[in-house]
């Protein structure tokens, strides 16, 4: 529920002291580690375009050029990366606009970014599962493949959905969503990549353990993203940890192929800005991006990075049911 008028702390004093405790312990992990702790802008001229996500925008004076919130710390550490900063961190505010108001989200919150250079999303899965351990979760994690998880919970093969022409593997999802009664209707115009959100938000998902870590492993490539795709698999090079079933970081051993960063740039900013007037289906100004981003390419090494929330982790941590109550204010009561 959005509250207007609200200006008191929304969270406990000892919480806020247990959330200090908790952001020093993720700081001494990375630089007990050698990673090199960063602070990158959240003001941009330039956000990665990306088809699902709104932006906070503003105007700088006396100019009135356009700047916009960053979403994530990603474009920076990437350049970072490039320059040659080695294995680096960062704890920073992000901002996304038009999140749905409610106990796990914020249009505000604080975002850890972690990059490892010469690694993949084993290396970075292992490194989380040190970062759980040192933080005190008791519980051994799960790792699970996103093949196995629909098997499981879903009752469809999805590499079999993955085999054949885009049209052939759409409709044999479709015929198997409504042959289980996972989707009462299909649409025409629902892609491969629709219905398999929407069966994975409404059957999948649901179903993954809430009693450990969850590490949810092999994302199907035809999911568009800029982790890099496992050679000779349709599967990419991505994870997802769940911890009390609820998302909290998101891996991908990146891509580092200047021409698919390329296309995955002009198709996302193609799907939010179809006539690029900004009059699509987003209601905001065309948000430009730099295409020199990460130029000369062949300087990013080959690395894996790890987005994770610091407050849903923190709201695990101390066993709250919301983060409003882990942040010291809130625009969501």
């Amino acid at each position: 529920m959005y509250l207007p008028g609200m200006t008191g702390p929304s969270a406990t004093i000892p919480a806020l002291r247990a959330r200090a405790e908790i952001l020093r312990r993720l700081r001494a992990f990375f630089d007990a580690r050698e990673y090199l702790a960063v602070e990158t802008p959240q003001l941009t001229r330039t956000p990665i375009p990306e088809a699902h996500l709104q932006l906070f925008a503003t105007t700088l004076a006396p100019a009135g050029e356009a700047l916009f919130l960053l979403p994530s710390p990603e474009y920076h550490l990437k350049q970072l990366l490039a320059a040659g900063s080695g294995n680096l961190y960062e704890i920073t505010h992000s901002f996304r606009n038009a999140e749905t108001p409610g106990p796990w989200h914020s249009p505000e919150f604080t975002m850890l970014e972690y990059y490892t250079v010469h690694a993949d999303g084993t290396d970075s899965l292992r490194l989380t599962r040190e970062l759980l351990r040192e933080l005190g979760e008791p519980t051994p994690p799960l790792e699970i493949t996103m093949e196995d998880a629909w098997l499981r919970w879903a009752g469809i093969d999805l590499t079999a959905t993955l085999a054949g022409t885009e049209q052939e593997n759409r409709d044999l999802l479709a015929r198997e969503a409504l042959q289980r009664g996972l989707c009462l209707k299909i649409e025409p115009d629902e892609t491969w990549e629709d219905l398999f959100q929407r069966i994975f938000l409404s059957h999948v998902e649901p179903g993954l353990p809430r009693d450990r870590p969850v590490f949810l492993t092999r994302y199907p490539a035809a999911v568009p993203t800029l982790a890099r795709r496992i050679p000779g698999t349709p599967w990419a090079d991505r994870w997802e940890l769940y911890l009390g079933g609820i998302e909290i970081a998101n891996c991908f051993g990146e891509e580092t192929d200047p021409a698919v960063i390329q296309r995955f740039m002009n198709h996302q900013a193609q799907e939010k800005h179809p006539d690029q007037s900004g009059t699509g289906p987003a209601c905001q100004p065309p948000e430009p991006w730099d295409p020199s981003f990460l130029q000369p390419p062949a300087l990013l090494p080959p690395s894996s990075g790890v987005a994770l929330g610091v407050d849903r982790l923190v709201m695990h941590l101390l066993g709250e049911d919301s983060l409003q109550r882990v942040i010291s204010f809130s625009l969501f009561g």
